[in-house]
């Protein structure tokens, strides 16, 4: 019953009705599907239709341009100093390196961002080295990630562990 009902709704919806066209004590021109004494008939020859204006295509872009900036290089990421569970003495400051193989992508703009106990320790930049000074006694976990332009990383080392030993000053 109840698509008998919708049926008949399209249908009745479908229907052809005609237009008339009159215009009110006002002056206002009214159309209408009912038809006045003082109405006329207005007769629709087509549907009314629109052309769209034609578009320039893009310029082309050069298949080797977008390979080379989308194309991910597979980086192998290295921290090289300090040492997997290396204790350190009374340092001043503690020199972080890495090896990167191949080197950063210029085109893609590719930085290196170091961590220290998952903090960031220095902006993204290109440099192989950074120094850290002002370190804690105690325990800590390097981390050094190669990232893109928009701060997604594209690969990390492994992290690694060192140790800090402070001198103690406590009679």
């Amino acid at each position: 019953m109840k698509y008998f009902i919708l049926s008949a709704l399209f249908f009745s919806l479908v229907a052809h009705a005609d237009v008339y066209r009159s215009v009110d004590q006002y002056g206002n021109t009214v159309y209408s599907d009912i038809e006045d004494e003082t109405s006329e008939k207005v007769v629709i020859d087509i549907a009314p239709s629109y052309t769209a204006v034609a578009v320039e295509a893009e310029l082309p872009i050069f298949e080797e341009e977008v390979a080379e900036e989308n194309i991910i290089p597979n980086y192998k990421l290295t921290i090289v100093s300090p040492s997997q569970n290396e204790s350190l003495h009374n340092p001043e400051s503690i020199i972080v390196a890495v090896e990167l193989m191949p080197e950063l992508n210029a085109l893609r703009n590719d930085k290196l961002l170091f961590k220290l106990d998952g903090k960031e320790v220095t902006a993204a930049s290109t440099s192989l080295n950074t120094v850290l000074t002002g370190v804690e006694r105690g325990s800590h976990i390097l981390l050094v990630s190669v990232v893109d332009k928009k701060g997604k990383v594209l690969k990390k080392s492994k992290s690694t562990l060192f140790h800090v030993h402070r001198t103690s000053v406590a009679p």
